[in-house]
């Protein structure tokens, strides 16, 4: 015997931390080089609609691509990624699209990229190249994952930890002639690998490249500074609103 009313099954769309939908889930297509990728993903939250935090499609043409990579010598793996990385690109990626009038910025962070090659992948994300997509320019970013010190699994460690990490992160860029601009909780990452915490840092469309030795260390000293107040504040918001989570030991 039928005992439904007949209803469909609702569907709940997923929340953040506040209670806020996510932006909606889509699939899009482009080319990269001699690939077409197809992907699926929503935007990394409202406030940047342009930043897709996307999961590739696997093809049996791309997996058995990356197969054969593997197995051939490591010389020989480092060119063929550097020559063709649209087919070595991990399964999760970020499009990070050029915003409207902001040539300038698009192209300050591409040179941010290059010059920080030697920390892409441990200190700011991995950038394996340029497309166009939807009639703009776009970066391909690598996904650090991690949690950003505005929410709250980002927000787990003591002042103390936190400020050994974001100077560490910081110094990084000032010691090769990089300082952040935007310097605010969203733009930098507790990531943890292979039981070590570390900060990563992103959106380096503002940066400054013209400094003083002088100026690159007053620059690392004074955010770093500005960074723990930030979060000083923001982990009494968190402790009002009721979503502070229990502080935790720093991985080392």
């Amino acid at each position: 015997m039928d005992d439904s009313d007949g209803s469909q099954p609702s569907y709940e769309v997923p929340k953040d931390f506040l209670g806020r939908k996510l932006p909606y889930l889509r699939t899009i297509y482009f080319r990269f080089g001699t690939r077409i990728i197809g992907a699926t993903g929503r935007a990394s939250d409202h406030c940047h609609p342009n930043v897709l935090r996307l999961q590739i499609h696997q093809t049996f043409l791309g997996l058995a691509i990356q197969a054969l990579i593997s197995f051939l010598p490591l010389v020989l793996t480092s060119r063929i990624r550097s020559k063709f990385p649209e087919w070595c690109l991990p399964e999760k990626i970020v499009l990070k699209v050029e915003k409207d009038n902001w040539k300038d910025e698009f192209e300050l962070e591409k040179t941010a990229y290059e010059r920080l090659k030697c920390l892409q992948g441990d200190i700011i994300p991995q950038c394996y190249g340029q497309i166009e997509y939807d009639g703009k320019r776009a970066l391909i970013l690598s996904d650090i994952g991690g949690a950003c010190l505005a929410t709250p699994d980002g927000a787990v460690l003591d002042e103390n930890d936190l400020r050994l990490l974001l100077d560490k992160a910081i110094t990084s860029l000032t010691d090769r002639h990089v300082s952040h601009d935007d310097t605010k909780l969203d733009n930098f990452h507790l990531v943890t690998e292979n039981g070590k915490d570390r900060i990563m840092v992103v959106d380096l469309e503002m940066v400054d490249m013209d400094l003083t030795e002088d100026g690159y260390a007053f620059a690392a000293r004074s955010k770093v500074s500005w960074l723990i107040q930030q979060y000083r504040q923001h982990l009494d918001t968190m402790e009002y609103d009721g979503v502070l989570l229990p502080k935790r030991p720093l991985k080392a």
